[in-house]
């Protein structure tokens, strides 16, 4: 199964939050609080969007953090490579960033393929921005939203 891991899904949570505050500081504490989130893991998450300047953080007694990049222009490729590490869907589509061979049979009947499947997903998540999940309305008040339309 594909799947977004934890660190991932807090990463996406925490800064589809900081989209919905614009410039306002905001805690790690704050958003773990309302996301129901362990503090100790968003805060690594936070440290390394902050290395990565897709977040800025703030001192103080009122620090936190903020959104340093537009949600238009943070892509869920870069977010999850900030969190992750780079995108591959199989090992051997690593063997040029690494400079390791696939140790599987050769000639692989499937690299061909699951590179072109690579590069289509991650075409994909290079057209997927923060602002697509931080601006849609969340499914409690659809749902709410429907039933007072009817």
């Amino acid at each position: 199964m594909l799947s977004l891991t934890r660190k991932t899904e807090y990463a996406l949570i925490a800064v589809c939050h900081l989209a919905h505050v614009g410039q306002k500081v905001v805690s790690a504490r704050e958003i773990a609080e309302q996301h129901g989130m362990p503090l100790p893991l968003l805060m690594n998450v936070l440290k390394k969007l902050n290395r990565t300047g897709h977040v800025r953080s703030i001192r103080g007694a009122r620090g936190g953090y903020v959104l340093a990049v537009s949600p238009e222009e943070f892509t869920l490729d870069a977010l999850i490579e900030a969190v992750e590490g780079p995108v591959h869907l199989v090992r051997c589509t690593n063997a040029d960033i690494n400079g390791r061979k696939c140790t599987l049979a050769n000639p692989c009947p499937i690299r061909k393929s699951v590179r072109k499947v690579h590069e289509l997903l991650r075409e994909l998540l290079n057209r997927i921005t923060v602002a697509d999940f931080a601006y849609v309305e969340p499914e409690a008040a659809q749902s709410s939203a429907k039933a007072v339309a009817q």
